[in-house]
């Protein structure tokens, strides 16, 4: 079950700001521009990993990723945001068997707004909490979308239940080859944030690679050579923000979880990676994640 850090509100982009991230509670730490200076300089710990996702850290956002392939396809992109509101937001509302029964309160709703990309299945870590335990209990039924990510279900299963429920909303779209094309906008790595990560395990920091799956569509062949360990939800059954996978990352790294410091662009991923007791980095964009990744490790990375 994911740790559950103490809820904050949420910025109207849908990230955290530093006070609210000072505030988060649990085994970790949320760290961010001077933050990230007070957690060295104080000595809390010894940082010796770095771990980064792949979609939106080392690529372009996803949003814009998504809109794109939207466009391109003639899709309604209302249509896929209420797809991926009802498979992730919606999985915790409705009925859940406990006990006599009940419902779980409609809370944080997973997207701002019609029109805007999904950023996180829902913006206060305990509703996460609450959904993948129920979840996980068989209380709800399953997310098609976490099921894809833990390897459940299969790819063409995936892209068939998918182009249904766009159908069933008036996008009518092909399900073969459905996930290559909208993570299309995905393939290209940033050669800043790569190089980056380059330049810290060359400098002797252990690096690894963790990312939620949606199916086999990596360029690995374009970060050969910068990453210590590779982590692909699918092929180990396990997901962000689920504490296990961030454990896993750090067992293969051979370091402490608390040595480690993950990278994400969903706050609900480093919400998790908080719980697991890592340091969290919520990346906006290169310049701010290389220059706090500089304060945490105490060394130059650009």
């Amino acid at each position: 079950m994911i740790g559950e850090p103490t809820p904050e509100a949420s910025d109207a982009d849908g990230t955290t700001s530093r006070a609210e991230d000072a505030a988060l509670t649990g085994p970790g730490v949320v760290v961010d521009g001077s933050d990230a200076a007070a957690l060295r300089d104080g000595g809390a710990r010894r940082l010796s990993a770095l771990i980064v996702d792949w979609g939106g850290v080392l690529t372009d956002p996803l949003d814009s990723a998504m809109t794109t392939w939207a466009s391109q396809e003639g899709i309604d992109f209302a249509h896929f945001a209420d797809v991926m509101r009802t498979w992730v937001g919606g999985a915790g509302r409705g009925p859940v068997a406990s006990g006599g029964g009940g419902e779980v309160p409609p809370r944080s709703d997973p997207l701002a707004a019609v029109g805007e990309a999904p950023r996180e299945p829902a913006s206060d870590p305990a509703v996460l909490a609450e959904l993948e335990d129920a979840a996980r209990r068989g209380l709800v039924p399953a997310s098609p979308v976490h099921a894809l990510e833990r390897g459940e279900i299969g790819i063409e299963d995936f892209e068939r239940l998918l182009a249904a429920a766009l159908g069933e909303r008036g996008s009518v779209v092909q399900a073969e080859g459905l996930l290559t094309r909208v993570l299309s906008g995905l393939a290209e790595l940033r050669d800043d944030m790569l190089g980056l990560v380059r330049r810290a395990r060359h400098a002797g920091i252990r690096t690894a690679l963790l990312s939620n799956s949606w199916g086999e569509h990596y360029p690995e062949e374009e970060w050969e050579g910068a990453f210590d360990v590779v982590v692909i939800s699918g092929r180990v059954g396990m997901r962000k923000p689920e504490a296990e996978i961030f454990r896993h990352t750090a067992d293969l790294l051979g370091v402490p979880v608390d040595e480690c410091v993950m990278v994400d662009d969903l706050a609900a991923n480093i919400h998790g990676a908080v719980a697991a007791g890592m340091v969290g980095v919520l990346h906006k964009s290169y310049e701010v994640t290389a220059e706090e990744l500089e304060i945490l490790f105490d060394r130059r990375l650009r």
